[in-house]
């Protein structure tokens, strides 16, 4: 009997595989425990649907963090700030601060998760901050202070 596998199972297949197993096994036990339902055509169908929606999807989100990557990698963002007498703003800049610049500028949305170190900016000056990006790419942004 053939049946479509809702969930891994290490000794049988991973999730969406179409195997081959006993009738006993599949009517005793793996249809039962819902861990699987019957390779009718409808239900064959139905996972490749899933399956191309889901590709759809990742691509989308891939081609997005290429935009992403290639709009911002070296891009400069300028700030100014109230600066004390020893150089240092008053408020620093923070991830939110940029990623609301960002957004500004360049009308995109990034998440704080990607700053590989925590953003807490109090020089005036050029710094650099690095993004990873979901898809695995490392990205650079400089971040230019000014005083007010």
């Amino acid at each position: 009997m053939k049946v479509i596998l809702l969930q891994n199972m290490p000794a049988l297949g991973n999730k969406g595989e179409i195997k081959e197993v006993s009738d006993g096994y599949a009517l005793n036990f793996l249809l039962p425990q819902k861990k699987a339902v019957l390779a009718t055509e409808q239900n064959v169908q139905s996972l490749q649907a899933k399956e191309n929606q889901i590709e759809a999807r990742i691509e989308a989100q891939s081609s997005n963090y290429q935009k992403i990557a290639r709009t911002l990698n070296k891009q400069a963002i300028n700030f100014s700030g109230k600066i004390s007498e020893k150089n240092n703003l008053f408020e620093s800049i923070s991830a939110k601060d940029i990623i609301k610049a960002i957004k500004e500028k360049f009308n995109l949305d990034i998440s704080e998760k990607w700053f590989s170190k925590t953003v807490h900016i109090k020089e005036v000056g050029r710094h650099v901050v690095y993004l990873r990006l979901p898809s695995g790419e490392l990205i650079s942004v400089f971040i230019n202070i000014k005083a007010i």
